[in-house]
C-alpha cells in the first residue's frame, strides 16, 4: 500500500510541477537533474532532490510573476490566480518530495533540506498545506469580480508569510 500511496503522490506530484509550470518542460529540468546527479551517486535520492527543487523553482517564477503584476502592472488578476493556483497545487505535494536520506545533512552542496523536515515530517506537512490555502485564498481573491491591488496584495502577503516561516525552520539556503 506504501508504494502505491508514493506512486501516486508521484505521479500526482509530477503532474502538478509540469502542467502547472512550463519552465519545467523547457529543457530547465533536465539541466538540473544532470547537475545533481554528478553530485548524488543514488539515483533514487537524485531524482527526488531535482523534483523538489524543480517545484521550488516552479513556486518562484509563479511568486514572481505575481510580484509582477503588484509592482509593475505585468498581466492581470487572472494570471495572479493562474500562478496562485500552479502554487497550491505544487505545495500540496511538496511533503511527498522529500523521502527519507535525502537532506542535507546527507548532501549537504546538494540540498538545503534541513533535519526537521524529517524529524518533524507532520510540522512540515503542515507548514506545506498552510500554504496550499494561503496560495489557494489568493487565487480566490484574484478571481473575484471587480478586486483591486489592495487585496491581492494583501493575500499575497499571508502567501509570503507562509513561505517564510516554512523556509525558516525546514530550509537553509545552499551557497551558489
Amino acid at each position: 500500500m506504501k508504494a502505491l500511496t508514493g506512486l501516486v503522490i508521484g505521479a500526482f506530484a509530477l503532474t502538478a510541477l509540469t502542467t502547472t509550470t512550463p519552465a519545467l518542460a523547457d529543457g530547465h529540468g533536465h539541466k538540473l537533474m544532470e547537475q545533481v546527479e554528478m553530485k548524488v551517486e543514488n539515483k533514487a535520492h537524485a531524482g527526488a532532490i531535482a523534483k523538489r527543487r524543480m517545484a521550488m523553482r516552479a513556486i518562484g517564477g509563479n511568486m514572481k510573476t505575481i510580484g509582477g503584476y503588484l509592482k509593475a502592472n505585468k498581466g492581470t488578476p487572472a494570471d495572479v490566480a493562474k500562478s496562485a493556483t500552479a502554487i497550491a497545487n505544487i505545495a500540496k505535494v511538496v511533503p511527498g518530495l522529500f523521502p527519507a536520506g535525502t537532506g542535507l545533512t546527507r548532501y549537504p552542496a546538494v540540498t538545503g533540506a534541513k533535519p526537521e523536515i524529517f524529524a518533524d515530517s507532520a510540522g512540515f506537512k503542515k507548514a506545506s498545506m498552510m500554504m496550499a490555502s494561503a496560495a489557494e485564498n489568493l487565487a480566490k481573491v484574484a478571481a473575484a469580480p471587480n478586486v483591486g491591488k489592495k487585496e491581492i496584495g494583501m493575500a499575497f502577503g499571508g502567501l509570503g508569510k507562509s513561505c517564510g516561516s516554512c523556509h525558516k525552520v525546514y530550509r537553509k539556503k545552499l551557497k551558489k
